[in-house]
């Protein structure tokens, strides 16, 4: 079993040396090698099955040696960027939104404690792969300090609306937060039955009350507006209206960077890749349960940077 185990990751190896999928982030690596381990299924089988490989394995042995190979190798790399992560956000706000909360500092550490222990989950690893991408390439920088200088629809529902008595340093945290926890709808027994509505990943709201509840123990010194609004952000706006602002930034960035490649450009005479990326999710906004409002307001703002 050492040598097959051996071999998976010899094999998961090469694969990720490809240079095509250098500029990516781990998780979207991963997801780039699961995608091709299934399209290339029929091709791999007899190939994976002989001696040099898994001798008689069948397709679906092999593919969880594979896997789990997978997820050992770009652990390798996950772990470190998520500490670099948590180690340069600032949890200023916790105190902000609860005076009698625990420090920033433990609750930065509950939450790392829980983040390596969630993403042992494939499902959690899917969901965290827009949110680590759109903290890694600075999104929630980009379009919240817009939102900011713009003081238009985005603004008013996180100040007037959601009522955060923030800054704007402290709103993107929260935003930042408020992504990587989005894995805690995953957390519980029944969680795949929870994300399997339809490919959108969105949940019901009564489920998210149930993630909450359940959430509570394992990040126990996290604001309750931290929990409510990670696991919100996997909620249809067109479900419940009251979804705070900060899930609904977080769950438009997040689809939005699931798959965005930083070296992408636009050809001469079309859209730049946030603009086409947008008027897209206008069009879908009900299927994945944005706000459309929202989405205009990400739109004129990637219009006028040409982003």
């Amino acid at each position: 079993m050492a040598k097959e185990h051996d071999r998976a990751r010899m094999f998961v190896s090469r694969l990720l040396a490809n240079p095509a999928l250098g500029p990516l982030t781990p998780l979207q690596r991963e997801e780039q090698i699961i995608q091709f381990l299934h399209v290339n299924a029929a091709a791999l089988a007899p190939t994976l099955s002989t001696p040099g490989f898994f001798p008689g394995a069948s397709w679906s042995q092999s593919l969880s040696l594979l896997l789990a190979a997978l997820v050992e190798e770009v652990d390798v790399a996950l772990m470190p960027r998520l500490d670099e992560i948590l180690d340069r956000m600032q949890f200023g706000f916790v105190a902000l939104l609860r005076p009698q909360a625990a420090g920033g500092e433990r609750v930065r550490s509950q939450i790392r404690e829980y983040l390596r222990a969630v993403l042992r989950r494939m499902d959690a690893r899917r969901v965290m792969t827009g949110p680590l991408a759109a903290i890694s390439y600075g999104f929630v920088d980009r379009y919240c300090d817009q939102m900011w200088a713009r003081k238009g629809y985005s603004h008013f529902e996180l100040t007037k609306v959601q009522r955060l008595r923030l800054g704007r340093d402290e709103v993107k945290a929260m935003i930042e937060a408020t992504l990587l926890l989005k894995p805690i709808v995953c957390s519980g027994s029944s969680a795949t039955a929870g994300l399997a509505e339809h490919a959108s990943g969105v949940v019901q709201a009564q489920y998210a009350e149930r993630v909450v509840a359940a959430a509570r123990e394992a990040l126990s010194l996290a604001p309750d507006e931290l929990i409510r609004s990670a696991a919100n952000a996997s909620v249809s706006f067109q479900e419940n209206r009251y979804i705070e602002a900060t899930a609904r930034i977080a769950a438009i960035l997040s689809w939005r960077c699931r798959s965005y490649q930083p070296n992408m450009r636009a050809d001469r005479g079309a859209d730049s890749p946030d603009k086409s990326w947008l008027s897209v999710a206008r069009r879908n906004h009900r299927f994945y349960g944005f706000d459309v409002k929202m989405i205009d307001e990400l739109y004129s703002i990637a219009a006028e940077n040409g982003w």
